[in-house]
């Protein structure tokens, strides 16, 4: 009944009427908050389930002011500090709470702390409460510098990790070899101090992602063996294209290379036969310009890839869409830029292969969509794309309840008919999604709410 129920508190066709009985349940709040037909007294109701995440959530929507918060518990305390206008007697409260695991929360969750807030919590007995002081806020400088003398080591680690640490304090922090990978990974460490950091194995991982390091850096990462390392430089636009090269001959980083906005297209044409990249264009193929696309679109190895890009000439669409090699085809077949004809014609063409391909393009007719789901067979892809589609028919929607993940998907689907919807409320499964159509009579929701108040 809970899987119906929160199915009923998300559906937007539920009457006023259920929704005034549905914000009595508690355990309902965090979906009842997401809606949009909240009255101030639904509003009101919700708040007094003291559920942290409903506040958030109507924090967020601005359907409440902090203060008409009730502070209930200290979870909901923690997310109204979250607010630019929480009071900030609220904050100080908190870092006073005798649950050190709360006080560790607040610096995490508090927009900003008060200037005598973030010196209690400094002075914490509990280093991990000043560990996550150090990690969410910033500091006065002289209470960073400090802080970066703490005994506890967690302490100097989340100082090492801060965005908000002064890149002077960084520098000196360097010299403590245990804050390495700490320091290596944290942006705001200058690019000088972490390519010293080289030297310590411990941090080359995090130096592999970095954009901002001299080329050398890469050049000696490169002759690395562990498979991280070379895959972190692999998708490193920063990394020189020499190395990209050197890199290419390990075939387990070919998709990753593939990846990088920055590989060069000769390198990318070699490569990408080899390797599965999946529906949505290269980074690199995005960027290209339309003289690149056009000669990258004369080659049989990457035409395909160019036809996964959206914005597309339409000269060369028009070539690639009517490509007879189907995986050339089938990448066009989701273009802005096709029609509901060329889609009768994939179809007819490439048959079922194309079929889950041509049934995520938004034009996609319904007679076209009935029309696959009665030949997809067993390519169940088909029916699952089909049923999240907003033009399939009632009838087409039954055909998909053959597999299982379409079911679900079909169950939420407003054409499904009404006695499928109410069949497969009965269903673990698909009860949450049948609740949740906002085609579901009434009636039947009438019913299930009478049913979980008895």
């Amino acid at each position: 009944m809970n899987a119906v129920l929160e199915g009923l508190a998300s559906n937007s066709a539920l009457p006023a009427t259920l929704l005034d009985r549905l914000v009595a349940h508690p355990e309902l709040a965090p979906e009842l908050a997401e809606r949009a037909d909240l009255s101030p007294a639904h509003v009101r109701a919700l708040l007094a389930h003291a559920d942290s995440t409903a506040v958030y959530t109507l924090l967020d929507k601005g359907l409440v002011h902090p203060a008409d918060i009730p502070i209930t518990d200290e979870s909901v305390a923690l997310v109204v500090t979250g607010s630019p206008d929480a009071d900030p007697a609220l904050a100080r409260a908190l870092a006073f709470h005798p649950d050190p695991t709360v006080r560790a929360r607040l610096p995490e969750w508090a927009c900003s702390l008060p200037a005598d807030v973030i010196e209690l919590l400094a002075r914490d007995p509990d280093t991990s409460v000043v560990a996550e002081l150090v990690l969410f806020q910033a500091l006065p400088p002289w209470l960073a510098v400090s802080l970066s003398r703490h005994p506890s080591l967690d302490v100097r680690r989340a100082l090492a990790s801060s965005p908000h640490t002064p890149a002077s304090l960084l520098a000196s922090l360097s010299s403590e070899d245990t804050l390495v990978r700490e320091l290596a990974a944290n942006p705001a460490t200058p690019a000088s101090i972490a390519a010293d950091l080289l030297r310590h194995h411990t941090s080359r991982y995090f130096l592999a992602g970095r954009t901002d390091l001299p080329s050398d850096v890469y050049d000696q990462l490169a002759s690395e063996l562990e498979p991280g390392i070379l895959s972190q430089l692999a998708a490193n636009p920063a990394v020189p294209v020499p190395v990209l090269r050197q890199l290419a001959g390990t075939r387990a980083l070919r998709l990753a290379l593939l990846r990088n906005p920055a590989i060069p297209l000769d390198l990318l044409a070699e490569l990408a036969p080899s390797a599965r990249i999946g529906p949505d264009p290269l980074p690199r193929i995005a960027s290209a310009s339309v003289v690149e696309l056009r000669e990258l679109a004369a080659s049989p190895v990457t035409r395909m890839l160019v036809a996964a890009r959206p914005d597309l000439p339409a000269d060369l669409f028009a070539a690639l869409v009517s490509d007879p090699d189907a995986g050339v085809a089938g990448a066009a077949a989701t273009h802005p830029l096709v029609t509901v004809p060329q889609l009768w014609e994939l179809v007819e063409r490439h048959g079922p292969l194309l079929y889950p391909r041509v049934a995520r393009n938004p034009l996609c007719p319904p007679e076209l969509l009935h029309h696959m789901a009665l030949g997809a067979g067993s390519v169940e892809e088909t029916y699952r794309a089909i049923a999240r589609h907003p033009a399939a028919s009632g009838e087409t929607l039954l055909l998909c309840l053959e597999d299982a993940q379409a079911r679900h998907l079909a169950a939420a689907h407003p054409h499904l008919p009404v006695p499928a919807i109410v069949e497969l409320l009965g269903s673990e499964f698909t009860a949450g999604a049948a609740a949740a159509n906002p085609s579901l009579p009434v009636h039947v929701m009438e019913e299930l709410v009478d049913r979980s108040e008895v």
